[in-house]
């Protein structure tokens, strides 16, 4: 099956940049993203109006890595307890059930 790929172009910290979504994850649009990003360079911008675009840049890129990283470990973290849960529910389910022999 052929996707498509909508490719558009947004302006971005007074670039037009041409964007695709990733394919992948259809549940999230190229304009999504972008306004994501607009979002967090306003913040940075009207907290520390004196940084230059490349600075601003630089701070989003690491402020979205970070949201990043720390959405991964809570992730692996709920799954790792989501898994310990599901070991001591069945070990509690094989000590309360009756033997079948």
């Amino acid at each position: 099956m052929e996707s498509i790929r909508e490719e558009r172009e947004f302006n971005v910290l007074g670039y037009n940049i041409r964007f695709t979504a990733d394919e992948a994850d259809a549940s999230v649009s190229a304009r999504e993203v972008v306004s994501y990003v607009q979002k967090i360079t306003e913040e940075i911008r009207q907290k520390s109006p004196q940084l230059d675009i490349g600075q601003v840049a630089t701070l989003a890129a690491l402020r979205i890595a970070n949201e990043k990283i720390s959405i991964e470990r809570d992730f692996e973290n709920n799954i790792s307890k989501l898994h310990m849960t599901a070991c001591d529910a069945l070990q509690f389910i094989e000590e309360v059930s009756p033997s079948t022999i």
